[in-house]
């Protein structure tokens, strides 16, 4: 039995798979004292080929280790992405997503509630980089920034992307 075409919307996504390093900065609160954080991100399409799972592992200062697993789908019934993630902290985080300006996809957390208190924002450089930023809704009803960090390709031992 062959597995019948993905939508056009997943194979959009095709651009994570793949191994990422990851260089950022959190800003003090929840995750700490603040300051850099780096990591590794991998993107694999599993699950029937119609869940692009993640995996993600930080070093944080002041907080150590933290990891998140995840994927996401394209929900045709809705015509926007659905998306988990489980972190080491042990929260469970569902997002409802969609593009924005061609280049952007944007998370909003709908659970826990309630829903729209924070998101994810994904911006896409046409250089092989994704920008990912982490907010929260503040005071005023302003979105503030705690997270922020960059996805690039690892370098090859001839200083290549892989």
């Amino acid at each position: 039995m062959t597995q019948p075409k993905r939508p056009a919307e997943e194979e959009r996504l095709d651009f994570f798979i793949g191994t990422w390093t990851n260089s950022g900065h959190v800003s003090p609160g929840a995750f700490g004292p603040g300051g850099p954080a780096s990591g590794t991100t991998g993107y694999r399409w599993d699950v029937g080929g119609r869940w692009l799972l993640y995996h993600s592992r930080f070093d944080i200062r002041g907080l150590g280790r933290y990891e998140v697993h995840g994927g996401l789908s394209f929900n045709s019934r809705t015509g926007k992405y659905d998306a988990y993630a489980a972190n080491s902290l042990g929260n469970l985080l569902v997002y409802e997503g969609e593009w924005s300006d061609g280049d952007k996809l944007i998370f909003t957390q709908i659970h826990p509630g309630p829903k729209g208190t924070s998101r994810l924002i994904y911006t896409f450089s046409g250089k092989g980089s994704i920008r990912m930023i982490s907010q929260r809704l503040a005071a005023g009803g302003k979105f503030e920034t705690y997270f922020e960090t960059t996805f690039s390709r690892p370098k090859t031992e001839k200083g290549k992307e892989e």
